[in-house]
């Protein structure tokens, strides 16, 4: 085993780790210190800088979704700010008329409260959101979670038109999960995963990991339903535009989709060849565990971490 896995598994490990969020949180140095790494992967901390990142990845071409970070609320009132906020993030999308979108976690809204209660702060979402003419994506969460999340995502689909999922490629149950999102209306996101998992439920990274992903993104892209591929693997990308060319696959509901600071030369490749491009952006101040994993998915961001903290630690 590798000296870079080992650092990448520890660091999803710690990414999980809310006591290790809260030190961070309650630890001005140390904040600020890992502020500036976290501010290369991120929109901001606040919605206003949020919007303008926007606003600049617009006039690039790229397409965003806003994310306003935080997961597993475990207080009632903090789960209800957090779905104003997210009516905040929805509000200013249509006022500064940008090409965004809304994504969001289900347990930071207060589904890990109480199922209901989480349903219904997305109800009212999604409700805001497709009067404003938007499209809200619903994030995967750890495998504990996962049925749950599929479950309020139909329901949500029973309801409105543009809600979206975001699908976990590792997760063995994923083959039956993508023919039932198949059925309903909103975009499906597919992503490798990213949270730790037992080893019966999912596959390891490598190359079977990489095969499943192939197998279900060529299904996703025939299927002619509304999808966002959600790599950075070079490799998945190269294979995603041979079969839309191969198969002359129409397009128009085809995106590519890559998070903020990680590898934009190959989102820019997709753009340049003619797809409809998007970064994930996230923000606010609960950025320590999202930190942790862009470090742990591309190792090289680690070196650059250090650059970024070093340098800003002696301006």
């Amino acid at each position: 085993m590798s000296a870079e896995f080992e650092a990448t598994e520890a660091l999803r490990h710690i990414a999980l780790d809310e006591t290790v969020k809260s030190y961070v949180l309650q630890h001005p140095p140390l904040y600020q210190a890992l502020r500036h790494a976290a501010m290369r992967f991120i929109g901001g901390e606040t919605l206003m800088q949020c919007v303008e990142t926007t606003k600049s990845l617009n006039k690039q071409g790229h397409a965003v979704t806003i994310d306003f970070m935080g997961e597993s609320t475990r207080d009632a009132s903090l789960a209800e700010q957090a779905t104003q906020e997210f009516l905040n993030v929805i509000r200013a999308i249509a006022d500064q008329n940008l090409d965004a979108s809304v994504s969001l976690d289900l347990s930071h809204i207060g589904m890990v409260i109480d199922a209901k209660l989480g349903y219904r702060n997305a109800c009212t979402l999604a409700e805001t959101a497709e009067k404003a003419g938007l499209e809200m994506m619903i994030s995967m969460e750890g495998t504990d979670r996962t049925d749950l999340i599929l479950e309020i995502h139909q329901r949500l689909c029973e309801r409105f038109k543009g809600v979206g999922i975001t699908l976990q490629a590792y997760l063995y149950q994923t083959f039956d999960d993508l023919a039932a999102a198949l059925q309903r209306p909103g975009k499906i996101r597919l992503v490798k995963g990213a949270y730790e998992a037992p080893p019966n439920l999912a596959r390891s990274r490598g190359a079977e990991l990489d095969a499943t992903y192939h197998q279900l993104m060529e299904t996703l892209l025939r299927s002619g339903h509304s999808c966002s591929i959600a790599t950075h693997d070079q490799s998945l990308l190269s294979s995603a535009h041979k079969i839309i060319q191969d198969q002359s696959l129409a397009s128009d509901r085809i995106e590519f989709e890559m998070l903020q600071g990680v590898t934009p030369e190959r989102l820019k490749a997709m753009s340049d060849s003619g797809y409809r491009t998007r970064i994930y952006l996230p923000y606010g101040k609960e950025w320590h565990l999202y930190l942790c994993n862009r470090l742990a998915e591309y190792p090289p961001n680690i070196y650059q971490a250090i650059v970024d903290v070093v340098k800003h630690g002696h301006e």
